[in-house]
């Protein structure tokens, strides 16, 4: 790169390239394309000529009636119930609506009523098959009998045995591990229905795991239909019963959680965007 003087007039240096013979009052957009913010706005390489405007891709929109999804324009008409689903916009209360790892489904006209599909990963399924899901993996099977989770896998539990995500040979196969108690599982938020998601539950970050419990710090009791939020003292333990029966939480990590089982959020949304899309879909009628 050629070298230049920063009080030299006329000579703009955007992402490693020089541009001589520039207006003053030139500065490099996100591209890094020299342009006049008084003359106009510039979205990735495209110039418009209305200054101040914001971007949406390559276009510009208006963000007080338009929702902007990953660079596409939509109106936005619904204000506090709108919310992004991949490229497309979609009203979060709508019950024939369901979004899944950003793609978009309408249930009415695949034939569907909405009560019993849940996502996995990007595919909508119901009761006819099983999701398991690991921290960063949801995979989807046929359901078969004596087969059960362990993460991301469905195993013969007559064969294996799993204990916090981890599978095992059976010293005598054919003999089921222990019987089915009400375990605790890694679900993904999107799983649940409106009953299970808008009632009372806690999210923190895990500081410390042992054999018997969990330890989290930061942790706000939220539920969503009341709209309310308390935040807890520190350090709020979780009690484990039984340490093969459940995940083992990563250390640093954020989860929702409630007695039984920790939530992630596989639609791979901020913790923010989660809160908010809780409150959204629970409190407002």
């Amino acid at each position: 790169m050629a070298p230049y003087s920063l009080a030299q007039r006329g000579v703009l240096c955007c992402k490693n390239t020089l541009y001589k013979g520039r207006e003053d009052g030139e500065i490099c957009s996100e591209a890094g394309i020299p342009y006049n913010p008084a003359k106009g706005t510039i979205c990735f390489s495209q110039f418009h000529g209305s200054p101040g405007q914001h971007c949406c891709g390559r276009e510009v929109y208006q963000p007080d009636t338009e929702i902007c999804c990953d660079g596409h324009r939509h109106p936005n008409r619904e204000k506090i119930n709108s919310t992004c689903c991949g490229i497309k916009a979609y009203n979060i209360k709508e019950p024939q609506m369901k979004c899944c790892e950003g793609t978009l489904y309408y249930l009415s006209s695949i034939g569907k009523l909405g009560h019993d599909e849940q996502c996995c990963g990007s595919i909508l399924h119901n009761s006819s098959s099983v999701c398991c899901l690991s921290e960063d993996k949801e995979v989807l099977y046929s359901i078969e009998a004596g087969f059960r989770c362990c993460g991301h896998l469905y195993y013969n539990s007559s064969l294996w045995s799993c204990c916090a995500g981890k599978l095992s040979p059976l010293h005598h196969p054919g003999q089921h591990q222990n019987k089915l108690i009400d375990e605790s599982r890694l679900v993904s938020l999107s799983h649940l229905n409106e009953t299970e998601l808008c009632k009372e539950m806690y999210i923190g970050i895990v500081e410390s795991v042992s054999l018997d419990s969990v330890v989290f710090r930061n942790v706000l009791k939220i539920h969503g239909r009341n709209g309310t939020v308390k935040p807890l003292g520190s350090p709020h333990i979780l009690k484990i019963s039984d340490r093969c029966n459940s995940p083992k939480p990563i250390l640093g990590k954020t989860y929702f959680f409630h007695d039984v089982n920790f939530l992630t959020n596989s639609n791979h949304h901020s913790d923010l965007q989660s809160l908010y899309l809780i409150f959204s879909k629970c409190q407002w009628k």
